[in-house]
């Protein structure tokens, strides 16, 4: 692992820096070569040395893998540079996560590994499925505040998951669409060209939409013993990473990516997490935290991001949120922010 004084500091701030693990960069120098760049150079403004490189267990700052990307995109005067990294890339290259995802029985399995196990190889990120009807969301997203500039990170992340599915739906499957969180770039029709898929920007997350049937498909290289070797050392790798900030923020995303009619309950989240019930009620006491009021955290950070698109109705708002009543939430509301929903609206639009 690096030692920097950027990770250093972040130590001293009281949050502990997000990894990955450097399978995630596995054939990085060759692309970068192949691009006409220089590794070197690009490593170094990255805060990457080789040997960070040299085996699939080794730790990167997320930090400085996002930068990696970024510096490779821009040195190398490819805006695509993540797009196609990631277009390329084997599942079997991200490590024992994707020996996990390819060792399942079932494409349904597989995804479900990566979402419980998904903190082992990379930190501070939602990674999520989110049920709409007879079509499924593969949602990922970087939580780490302190990392702005990813669109490389989302690109590569969004091919490489579906690469997992192509590897058990073969080489012709498509997504429905795909979606990111970050602008449209100047050069979009690559994107769509090599999804196969309408691709949209400019969204709340990065995601993949997928058919529900697609999830019962049978895992071509389905391994129980493969799985058996590499689960302990996912598990282990959860126990040591997942801080209370860590916890707290993957309680509440999950709870995001669940919310609908109806607000996910406290046994079905612990499902998600691979925990009993009795287990996440525990780990939460231990970090001092309620369940209640993650459920809460989580309602209030989609009901703002909700209320900024004028083109929803502040009824459909209450509805995604898990509220039968509009007055529920419009109570709700009041006690987060000190005004109505509809007067947050207002204000948003007049300020805007």
């Amino acid at each position: 692992m690096s030692s920097n004084s950027e990770a250093a500091t972040g130590n001293e701030r009281g949050f502990a820096p997000s990894r990955v693990l450097s399978s995630a960069a596995s054939g990085v120098i060759d692309k970068i070569q192949n691009c006409g760049g220089d590794p070197d150079s690009i490593l170094g403004r990255a805060n990457i040395n080789t040997r960070d490189l040299d085996g699939p267990a080794n730790e990167l700052y997320l930090t400085h893998f996002c930068r990696l990307f970024e510096e490779a995109a821009e040195q190398t005067g490819n805006d695509n540079f993540g797009l196609q990294f990631g277009d390329a890339f084997k599942p079997n290259q991200l490590g024992a996560i994707g020996y996990a995802a390819m060792s399942s029985p079932t494409l349904s399995a597989a995804l479900r590994n990566m979402e419980v196990y998904f903190p082992a190889h990379q930190s501070k990120t939602s990674f999520g499925l989110l049920q709409d009807s007879d079509i499924i969301w593969l949602s990922y997203k970087i939580l780490d505040e302190h990392i702005e500039n990813r669109r490389q990170d989302a690109e590569l992340s969004i091919g490489i998951f579906c690469n997992i599915f192509r590897h058990c739906l073969g080489d012709d499957w498509a997504p429905l669409e795909i979606r990111f969180e970050h602008a449209i770039p100047d050069h979009p029709s690559e994107h769509e060209k090599r999804f196969n898929a309408p691709v949209r920007f400019g969204r709340r997350t990065n995601a993949i939409a997928f058919r529900r049937s697609d999830l019962d498909a049978r895992m071509p290289t389905q391994d129980p013993y493969l799985f058996s070797v590499i689960e302990p050392f996912l598990k282990s790798r959860c126990e040591l990473l997942i801080d209370p900030v860590g916890f707290a923020e993957m309680v509440r995303n999950h709870i995001m990516l669940n919310l609908g009619d109806a607000p996910p309950t406290m046994s079905e989240i612990a499902d998600i997490l691979g925990l009993s019930g009795a287990s996440f009620q525990k780990r939460l006491r231990e970090y001092g935290l309620t369940y209640q009021d993650l459920l809460n955290a989580a309602r209030q950070e989609l009901a703002v991001h909700y209320l900024k698109d004028p083109e929803i109705q502040v009824t459909e708002v209450a509805y995604r949120l898990g509220y039968s009543e509009l007055s529920a939430f419009s109570r709700a509301f009041r006690a987060w922010a000190g005004m109505s929903p509809q007067r947050y609206r207002r204000n948003i639009i007049r300020s805007s």
